[in-house]
């Protein structure tokens, strides 16, 4: 996938990814051709293939560029009322990104959300920066894969529940509040 500078080469990787946003609004991303998308992006197949190789590359390019969340400088770790921000800060994000999430899960995609988000959480040097890489790699993966589950299941459960659901579930999930002690001896 092109990473350069080149300001032509760059418009033409906006345009692709419209094109495949507006595409999908009518098709299903596996009958979305590579013709179909450089005829609606008004540009050559070569300058697809150089820019992007595949049609899922253009996905991850979309979600990297417009669609990934990054918590906020101050949030450097999962402790209560930080990481209460961090749920905060998410849940509102679930919201407003709404309409792709749904064309990502209503194509069966929503994997690369998890691939996208786990990566820039992963590079993000303030994110749960007070553990050691040994445990962050696991921490950073559980939390990636919890956001991701609760964005798919707010889409499919019809993106009724407002932030402040979000917010609190996510937060209580999180801290093991579902995880009751029945130990009974």
């Amino acid at each position: 996938m092109y990473q350069g500078s080149n300001k032509s080469a760059l418009l033409s990787q906006k345009l692709i990814s419209e094109a495949l946003l507006r595409l999908l609004e009518e098709k299903t991303f596996s009958d979305i051709s590579v013709s179909d998308l450089c005829r609606e992006a008004q540009v050559s197949r070569q300058t697809f293939y150089s820019l992007f190789g595949t049609k899922e590359n253009v996905i991850i390019y979309e979600l990297s560029q417009n669609c990934c969340f990054l918590p906020e400088e101050t949030d450097t770790s999962c402790h209560s009322a930080v990481f209460r921000s961090f749920c905060r800060d998410y849940s509102r994000y679930i919201v407003d990104k709404r309409h792709i999430i749904s064309l990502l899960v209503k194509n069966d995609m929503i994997h690369f959300l998890y691939d996208v988000q786990y990566k820039s959480l992963m590079e993000c040097e303030h994110f749960i920066s007070d553990v050691s890489d040994e445990k962050r790699i696991f921490i950073v993966d559980f939390i990636a894969s919890g956001m991701n589950s609760i964005a798919k299941n707010y889409v499919l459960t019809g993106a009724a529940a407002d932030e402040s659901f979000l917010e609190k579930l996510m937060f209580s999930l999180y801290g093991g509040l579902y995880f009751k002690n029945y130990n009974k001896g």
